[in-house]
C-alpha cells in the first residue's frame, strides 16, 4: 500500500508513518486550521468498501467521542463513513505503548501494576457509565504519555455499545485471545465485567511479568480462560503478596457474578491496596516511574519494605504470627539484607515450633 506521509488529507498534513496494524495505518500529522500535531488514522483501502470495516471505525468514532476522561485518548475529528479515505483524528501521544514498555526490560512490580490498572479502571468506569464495553483490554492498546506518565486508553474500535440494537454479539470471535473473558469465547451475553476479567489478565501480566493464559496456540490459551486454570501470582513472582493475589482471583472469576461487579469497585480495591504500603495512587507515581524506573523501584521498594516490617510488627503484637511471618517474608523478598526482619523472622519461627511442640505433646497426654 502506497504510504500517505508527505501528502495532505483534508485539512491534515500527513508528517509522518508511525503505526499499522490489520485495520489501519496511524500517520502523526498537523491540523493545518487549529496549527496542531495530531495522530490520524487511516482505513486500509482494501477494508474502505467493506461495509463491516467502516463499521468498526464509525463504532470507535461514536464511542470515544461520548467519552472524557485523562485516560483515555482523545478525538478531535472523525472523516464520516462515506468518504473513500475513512479517518479518524485523535491527540498525539509522545511515547511508547505499554507492550513496547514490557518488552523493554519491564521489571514486575505489585505497586506498578496496581497504579497502572487503577487508572485504566477508572477510565474504563467512565466508558462503562456512557454503555460502552470496550472489549479488547490489551497492552497494544495502551499508550504512556512520556512527558508525565499519564496512560491512556485507546482503540475502540470493537467496543459494544450496550444501548445500540445494532451492535448486537455475533458469531465471530474478534479480539486478543489472551486477554479474553470467558462470555466472550462462549457467546455468553457481555457487560462491564467482561472488561474487568480483562483488567485482571492485565494486573496478573504486570504483577507478575507473565500472562495467567497461555498455550502452544490460540486454541489452548482459549480453553484455559474457559477452564479458569492459571498459576497462582505468588508462585510466578515470589513479591506478589496475598492482598493483590486475592484482587487478581477475584477480577478473573470465571463466572461474572463472583467478580467485582464494577471497575469503580475494583479501583476502589487497588487504592486500599496501594495505600495500605504507603503509594498513593495518584497521577504523581507513575510520572515518577515512567521518568525513572530504577530510580524510583529502588526508592519504592525502600518504602513498600518500612511499611511491611510496621505491619509485620502490629501483627506480630496482635499474636497474628503466621500473617508476621508472610509480611516479614515479603520485606526479604524486597530486602534480602534486612537484619530486623531476618532477626524478627528467626523469633517468629522458634515460638511457631514452640507452639507446636506445646500442641503435640498436649495431644499426647490426652
Amino acid at each position: 500500500m502506497a504510504t500517505l506521509a508527505g501528502t495532505q488529507l483534508d485539512k491534515y498534513d500527513m508528517l509522518e508513518e508511525v503505526g499499522h496494524g490489520g485495520m489501519a495505518v496511524v500517520y502523526r500529522g498537523r491540523d493545518r486550521v487549529l496549527d496542531r500535531e495530531v495522530a490520524i488514522k487511516v482505513l486500509h483501502p482494501h477494508l474502505s468498501d467493506r461495509v463491516e470495516s467502516r463499521e468498526r471505525l464509525h463504532r470507535e468514532a461514536l464511542a470515544v467521542a461520548k467519552l472524557r476522561h485523562e485516560n483515555i485518548l482523545e478525538i478531535f475529528d472523525y472523516s464520516g463513513p462515506g468518504v473513500a479515505e475513512s479517518y479518524i483524528v485523535t491527540e498525539f501521544i509522545h511515547g511508547p505503548t505499554l507492550r513496547q514498555w514490557l518488552d523493554d526490560g519491564y521489571v514486575p512490580r505489585p505497586a506498578i501494576a496496581a497504579l497502572v490498572v487503577h487508572r485504566l479502571a477508572l477510565a474504563l468506569a467512565q466508558a462503562h457509565k456512557a454503555g460502552i464495553v470496550h472489549r479488547d483490554i490489551k497492552p497494544e492498546n495502551v499508550m504512556i504519555r512520556r512527558e508525565d506518565g499519564c496512560v491512556k486508553l485507546m482503540d475502540f474500535g470493537i467496543a459494544q455499545i450496550l444501548d445500540s440494537q445494532k451492535l448486537t454479539m455475533t458469531g465471530q470471535l474478534i479480539g486478543s485471545p489472551a486477554y479474553m473473558a470467558p462470555e466472550l469465547i462462549n457467546g455468553r451475553p457481555l457487560d462491564a465485567r467482561t472488561d474487568l476479567f480483562s483488567l485482571g489478565i492485565l494486573l496478573y501480566q504486570l504483577a507478575t511479568g507473565e500472562l495467567p493464559f497461555f498455550g502452544r496456540n490460540p486454541h489452548e490459551v482459549l480453553n484455559r480462560i474457559a477452564d479458569g486454570n492459571y498459576p497462582a501470582p505468588s508462585t510466578v513472582c515470589p513479591l506478589c503478596d496475598g492482598e493483590l493475589e486475592a484482587i487478581i482471583d477475584k477480577a478473573l472469576a470465571s463466572n461474572p457474578d463472583d467478580r467485582y461487579q464494577s471497575t469503580d469497585a475494583l479501583a476502589k480495591r487497588l487504592e486500599e491496596y496501594l495505600q495500605e504500603i504507603t503509594v498513593e495512587p495518584v497521577a504523581g507515581e507513575l510520572r515518577e516511574y515512567f521518568r525513572g524506573p530504577s530510580d524510583y523501584l529502588a526508592q519504592l521498594d525502600a518504602r513498600v519494605s518500612t511499611a511491611l516490617m510496621g505491619h509485620a510488627e502490629r501483627a506480630a503484637r496482635e499474636g497474628l504470627h503466621a500473617r508476621a511471618i508472610r509480611l516479614l517474608d515479603r520485606v526479604l523478598e524486597l530486602d534480602r539484607d534486612n537484619k530486623q526482619a531476618r532477626a524478627m523472622l528467626s523469633r517468629l519461627r522458634v515460638r511457631a515450633r514452640r507452639m507446636r511442640h506445646v500442641l503435640v505433646g498436649g495431644a499426647g497426654l490426652g
